[in-house]
């Protein structure tokens, strides 16, 4: 396992919204953009400051699987070389052996640095020997533990593997169908133009989402609820689509009297007009009677008769004036009388009443066609029963000297009542949605919704999906039982294999490699490391404890120099990883800034230390990062090889850290500090790259910022060399550089107060005039040039800048 990249650090420390790919991208031979991602050995350089110790937290906080103390909401991210990814939150899913060497590592293991009352944290390395028992039952251990190389785990390892598999794909299967489901539910609640969302005027909610679903859900697998029927669902279209109606016509009040109607024909039927003084002949012919009547009726006020033109006699018209006396006329005008009612009732406008169902709300509809089909059969018998009185009447009319029997014709007035009663009803019904229409029709949409959300749940066979979600989950506990299972095995085995190995273990022997190192010729030949036996809360333990040579015995060593300190930091760092390296367990080494505070020996002896550390290769990868350029060079000399020929050689890749301000970022480091990793070369780097700037911007706002303090420090080494006489001062040597005093005074002030600010106070606080910068840059420049045209050249070659011919 390697780690390929940081992919971003959106906060952690000095880093802001670093992002690996937009500061890491770069054209290669075939000018195509291709990402510098980590390689076997990776040196990073950057000044003190920049980020160094940030970037190692980082990485420790893989080793200790946890987070540094008194970060505020670190958040980082880490590509491996599988491309899984760890983050702030997945420390401890990263198992590869993994050593970082900073200050936090100082801090933890060697206390006394801070604290000379503390001592070094004891650690033992395996020794060689004949405990051969002990040997057979760590080898069955790890037998049965297996290997954890990738493509190639065995044992338990490969029965984590192989159950880590089965509880991702029991997963991914049951994330599979909740994700269907859900993407069904979701297509359904908000997505298309079947979705309910969608069709809001009918449903009604156009805020309408997949949690309201949800509670729908609920509802509609309630018992209690009831599927709408086609008729209701039409009812409930119908109210859902329906527009406000003006208030129907009043119903007419229904006012025929039939009983009072049947009461007086009867009483008019059975009256009889008295036969004496009457025509015998007329009497027992009413045909004749009627035909008599109407001529005597006709001759009132004639003596002769109108048809045959005889005189009518004074006896004939006595004798008819008898015979249609005031008796019978009262009779006769009480029986028109009675036809002219019956007539007028008749034709009365309550039996003409045609009900309009268009006026009232179409769910009335139904209704209202039957009550009307009703009305109007009603109505008809009605009127028969009428036309019954009539006739009656009629016959009693011809036939006033006999008394007739009435056939008590049916009544209908109770039955068109109470019809007409269950329209007015109804209207009133019309009259009251008119009020409460909306509310009607929000309670409609939502019984058409859930209605529909009922049948989708049929249609989609939600009950089915819910149970296969569930049974997928359900597969999920055992396996991860069993991966628990054979994870505390594995956590068992590697106890016991620890606890077998540290019969084998010897802090001696971890004294003597840390003595071997501090006693190089390059070394420390005064301080030893030496084991000692300490009380604890644990009982006896071991600690380790710098001792220094005075007077030809060793005491406990006090008042460490900041170099001693640094040199037995690392040398003990070194000894504490060694076990892994001998084990061939390939462990990933980061080591940050390991020489401070050393002299050039010291220097040199840590770069031999890592040199060696190469040529070992028992590690899987290298970080090293120096904030000293002398260093920087050692580094890039280090020699990328394993011990046989048949080593692939290992690839090195070098990053720069540079600080603008309040963030940093990780960039690939330039070619002239790879290959001339000179403090005098990067300096002219710096004067080189102001000169070329349009404008100040982001990328390159850090060269101006820098640029009195670089100007100054690389006049006074070329100057030096220039001018090497020691009785001449640096403004002496400057002077002879520039020659001109114009040109020299102009850079010098710019040069002086932007690196003093002892003549103007906001020289400490404020940039410098961009066009200043600039131009003092490319003063400088053209001076190197005239001065000697060659060397300039070979500075521009020196920072992979070809000269140009002119």
């Amino acid at each position: 396992m390697k780690i390929k990249k940081i992919s971003e650090i959106k906060n952690f420390s000095i880093f802001k919204d670093f992002d690996w790919d937009t500061n890491l991208t770069y054209q290669n031979k075939q000018r195509q953009n291709e990402v510098y991602d980590f390689k076997d050995i990776n040196i990073l350089y950057g000044r003190n400051y920049s980020g160094k110790t940030s970037l190692s937290k980082i990485i420790r906080s893989l080793e200790k699987k946890q987070l540094p103390l008194k970060y505020d909401n670190p958040d980082f991210k880490i590509k491996l070389s599988d491309d899984t990814e760890i983050t702030q939150n997945t420390l401890q899913t990263f198992e590869h052996p993994i050593h970082v060497y900073n200050s936090d590592f100082v801090k933890e293991n060697l206390k006394f640095i801070h604290n000379e009352n503390d001592n070094i944290e004891s650690f033992s390395v395996t020794l060689g020997g004949d405990n051969q028992q002990i040997l057979e039952q760590i080898q069955k251990l790890k037998g049965e533990l297996g290997s954890n190389e990738e493509n190639n785990k065995s044992g338990i390892y490969l029965d984590i593997h192989n159950k880590e598999h089965q509880v991702r794909k029991a997963s991914e299967n049951h994330n599979a169908k909740n994700r269907h489901l859900e993407n069904t539910l979701s297509d359904k609640a908000t997505r298309g133009s079947e979705s309910i969302k969608s069709q809001h005027t009918l449903f009604g909610d156009i805020n309408y989402s997949i949690t309201k679903l949800r509670n729908d859900l609920t509802e509609v697998q309630k018992s209690s609820f009831q599927v709408l029927s086609e008729d209701q669902k039409i009812e409930k279209l119908a109210l859902i689509k329906q527009t406000e109606l003006p208030t129907p016509p009043e119903i007419p009040k229904y006012t025929l009297n039939f009983s009072s109607l049947l009461q007086a024909t009867t009483e008019t039927l059975k009256t009889v007009v008295s036969l004496s003084g009457k025509i015998e002949e007329l009497t027992n012919n009413p045909t004749l009677n009627s035909w008599v009547q109407t001529g005597h009726q006709l001759h009132h006020d004639r003596d002769t008769c109108a048809f045959c033109n005889n005189k009518i006699s004074e006896e004939r018209e006595q004798t008819l004036n008898q015979h249609f006396n005031q008796e019978f006329q009262i009779l006769q005008s009480r029986i028109s009388k009675g036809i002219q009612l019956l007539d007028k009732e008749l034709d009365s406008e309550i039996l003409k009443f045609n009900l309009n169902i268009n006026l009232y709300y179409q769910q009335y509809h139904s209704r209202l066609s039957a009550l009307s089909s009703n009305l109007d059969s009603s109505f008809s018998k009605q009127k028969a029963s009428l036309e019954q009185l009539k006739i009656a009447l009629e016959q009693k009319q011809n036939n006033p000297f006999i008394e007739l029997e009435s056939n008590n014709p049916q009544d209908y007035s109770l039955e068109i009542t109470t019809i007409l009663d269950q329209i007015s009803d109804i209207r009133n019904q019309c009259i009251r949605l008119n009020s409460d229409l909306k509310t009607k029709q929000e309670e409609a949409k939502k019984a058409v919704r859930l209605n529909h959300v009922y049948h989708f749940l049929q249609d989609i066979n939600h009950t089915q999906l819910t149970s296969d979600i569930e049974f997928a989950l359900q597969a999920i506990a055992p396996l991860k039982t069993e991966l628990a299972t054979l994870r505390t095995r594995k956590d068992t085995l590697l106890s016991d294999i620890e606890t077998e190995e540290a019969k084998l273990k010897s802090e001696g022997e971890a004294c003597n490699r840390i003595k071997e190192l501090l006693n190089h010729e390059f070394g420390h030949s005064s301080l030893s490391l030496e084991p000692i036996e300490v009380d604890t809360m644990n009982g006896k333990q071991i600690k380790f404890e710098i001792q220094r040579i005075k007077d030809g015995n060793k005491t406990k060593a006090h008042n460490l120099s900041e170099g001693e300190c640094s040199l037995i930091s690392f040398c003990y760092f070194l000894a504490k990883i060694q076990d892994d390296l001998d084990h061939d367990k390939k462990p990933i080494i980061w080591i940050d800034d390991p020489i401070c505070s050393l002299d050039n020996n010291h220097i040199y002896l840590i770069y031999s230390l890592l040199e060696n550390l190469c040529l070992e290769n028992n590690y899987n990868q290298l970080f090293i990062s120096t904030h000293n350029l002398d260093f920087l060079k050692y580094l890039t000399q280090l020699t990328p090889m394993g011990k046989t020929a048949t080593t692939i050689k290992r690839e090195k890749a070098f990053y720069q850290i540079e600080r603008a301000f309040t963030c940093s970022i990780l960039k690939k480091m330039p070619l002239h500090l790879q290959e001339n990793s000179s403090e005098f070369i990067y300096l002219f780097d710096q004067i080189y790259k102001c000169s070329l700037a349009i404008d100040v911007d982001d990328s390159n706002h850090i060269y101006f910022y820098n640029f009195a303090n670089n100007a100054r420090k690389f006049l006074e080494i070329y100057t030096y060399y220039l001018f090497p006489n020691p009785q001449l001062k640096d403004r002496q040597r400057l002077q002879r550089f520039w020659g001109d005093r114009l040109p020299r005074i102009f850079s010098e002030r710019i040069n002086h107060d932007g690196s003093h600010a002892v003549t103007i106070l906001e020289g400490k606080i404020t940039l410098r005039d961009f066009s200043e910068v600039n131009t003092n840059a490319k003063l400088i420049l053209s001076k190197l040039k005239t001065s000697n045209s060659e060397q300039y050249n070979c500075l521009l070659e020196s920072i992979g800048i070809t000269p140009t011919t002119q």
